[in-house]
């Protein structure tokens, strides 16, 4: 058996943690950086135990306010270029947002981040897969829009028709009819991108048909 010394499993873990030391204060200014963006997670967040109740725009966005001023103060005093930059950054980013920032904690069932809608939108995606075993169903999302979210690959005939006898006519056609100009939209925007010459001579013809009726 190797001496404790010179066992390789040792060397390996030395020239591993040799290989780290440099970026030793890198490491902690990433880390240091990161508790910034966990702090003001913590202030947005309502739910959590240590916030006041209940929480208003107004308390919420005075917390945040305070935090970014303290914490532009604090990286000021240290002089560090980096760190001051990231902060700089960090509050345009937030204080661009501000408007509409905190308008969720006064609104009654109004979520304070996008996650569940983008797991919404996953499942859709998730679900369309499956029907046309196609990988990419970006196309189907851009052309349906939100007409994708009627769609329920779990709902049987019998209640998809159920549902749909409680559709008021009127507001059938109107959809529909709205429906059909996305889908317009759409087949313009295709027929330019993989037919644009045929494309742009049928748009020459028709102008031209047009100018000929309209000097006539």
């Amino acid at each position: 058996m190797p001496k404790k010394e010179s066992h390789p499993f040792l060397g390996r873990l030395l020239r591993i943690v040799d290989q780290r030391l440099p970026f030793g204060d890198q490491v902690a200014q990433l880390g240091r950086q990161r508790q910034w963006l966990i702090d003001l997670e913590h202030l947005l967040d309502p739910t959590r135990p240590d916030q006041p109740q209940p929480c208003t725009s107004q308390t919420v966005a005075q917390a945040v306010d305070r935090y970014l001023v303290a914490l532009t103060a604090q990286v000021t005093s240290t002089g560090n270029a980096q760190d001051q930059a990231v902060v700089a950054q960090l509050e345009r980013t937030v204080r661009s947002h501000w408007w509409g920032l905190f308008t969720c904690y006064d609104v009654e069932g109004l979520p304070r981040t996008n996650d569940e809608l983008e797991r919404y939108l996953r499942q859709i995606k998730m679900g369309q897969r499956r029907i046309s075993g196609r990988k990419n169903v970006h196309n189907f999302i851009i052309r349906y829009g939100r007409y994708a979210t009627c769609l329920d690959p779990q709902e049987s005939l019998s209640e998809l028709l159920n549902r749909l006898q409680l559709v008021e006519q009127d507001d059938f056609l109107q959809e529909r009819q709205a429906l059909q100009v996305v889908i317009l939209r759409e087949q313009k925007r295709h027929r330019f991108c993989h037919h644009r010459t045929a494309y742009l001579a049928e748009l020459e013809e028709r102008w031209a048909s047009a100018v000929e009726q309209a000097s006539s």
